[in-house]
């Protein structure tokens, strides 16, 4: 289908001109005409998306870099990526990975917008929504590029903008699940109007000896009976045996679609040394999975948020079924546990 058509008004480029001249001593001649392209767009579509529906309440989204070729609005509660081509000649369109895997960066719909300057005019191709261009990523006819950006069939796009409209409108954002950042003591980072699940307070792993767990924590033996018979749970890369650690709870998590919403399991394991420090053993599991995700990293930070924080972790790798580390501390330390994938992080945190 042909792609609709949005006639841009004089004032519209006189709007972008200032926009980029503001920016050309920053990024230069390359990087103002895409700030330049970015605002015609912008514009004109926001222009589109008034005349269909007057009362539609739209704001600006400046988390974007000033010169990607992509921009950001607001739509109700939805976030919009607008993708920003100035001469589109073939049947598909090039997106960095991040657009999909980054928290920062995803959103509930790409829209594929082409300015034709000369013209005076907006060629509005369709959009896509995230699940949609996640679920396509999983497929055979996917393609990648050597930088690892996204090719993206035209044929993906849903050219008939009324259906933007209505998601817009009777749609739950919760409904299309992005990828997300999870982080501890109400601290978000790297994320810009998407999903959270935010702690609310330091995990006490002294309290545990009490038998006294927050909430979302399970019991490690409960969780083991719905792991797979082929999952052995002390097995892990340093070959430490968890059954050493008589204290032993289990909170599950997941990374969204990035993972197919698949659960993972982060796994505390606590005994007293006989030095009176806390020995703590920190594993990630995948409960119904045979093997964790390759590239999926397990970073923990003493004394975080301070000059002295010291850090150590590790990646999964093809055929690991489980990551660990080790460490023993003193009563009263803190310390964090860093979950990441692909852009999307999980945090803990706790004190002994």
């Amino acid at each position: 289908m042909s792609p609709k058509i949005v006639w841009l008004e004089p004032e519209y480029f006189d709007e972008a001109r200032v926009i980029s001249e503001n920016h050309f001593s920053q990024f230069g001649e390359f990087g103002a005409w895409k700030i330049y392209l970015n605002a015609l767009a912008q514009l004109g579509f926001e222009k589109c998306l008034k005349e269909r529906n007057p009362n539609i309440k739209i704001k600006p989204d400046k988390s974007a870099n000033a010169i990607d070729d992509v921009c950001y609005l607001t739509v109700g509660e939805f976030r919009l990526c607008l993708i920003t081509v100035d001469n589109l000649i073939d049947d598909f369109v090039i997106v960095p990975a991040k657009l999909v895997t980054s928290a920062k960066t995803a959103a509930h719909f790409y829209v594929l917008l082409e300015v034709l300057e000369e013209e005076e005019q907006l060629n509005i191709h369709g959009f896509l929504r995230y699940d949609e261009l996640f679920k396509y990523s999983q497929t055979p006819d996917f393609k990648s590029q050597l930088d690892g950006s996204y090719q993206l069939p035209l044929s993906l796009f849903d050219t008939e903008l009324n259906n933007l409209l209505l998601y817009t409108r009777f749609l739950e954002p919760s409904a299309i699940k992005l990828p997300v950042v999870v982080t501890s003591n109400n601290k978000v980072r790297e994320v810009t109007q998407v999903t959270t699940q935010v702690g609310k307070a330091l995990v006490n792993l002294g309290k545990w000896w009490d038998r006294v767990f927050e909430e979302g924590w399970q019991s490690t033996d409960f969780i083991g009976s719905r792991i797979p018979n082929n999952l052995t749970w002390g097995y892990v890369r340093s070959r430490k045996e968890s059954n050493n650690f008589p204290i032993s709870q289990t909170k599950l998590f997941d990374f969204g679609l990035l993972l197919q919403n698949q659960p993972l399991a982060l796994i505390v394991n606590l005994k007293k040394e006989e030095n009176g420090e806390q020995g703590v053993l920190v594993q990630i599991l995948p409960p119904h999975e045979e093997y964790l995700p390759s590239g999926l990293n397990l970073k923990i930070t003493l004394n975080p948020n301070t000059p002295d924080s010291i850090s150590q972790e590790v990646s999964a790798r093809q055929t690991d079924n489980a990551i660990q580390l080790e460490f023993s501390e003193v009563v009263d330390k803190e310390f964090q546990v860093e979950i990441s994938y692909k852009g999307a992080v999980f945090t803990e945190e706790f004190i002994l």
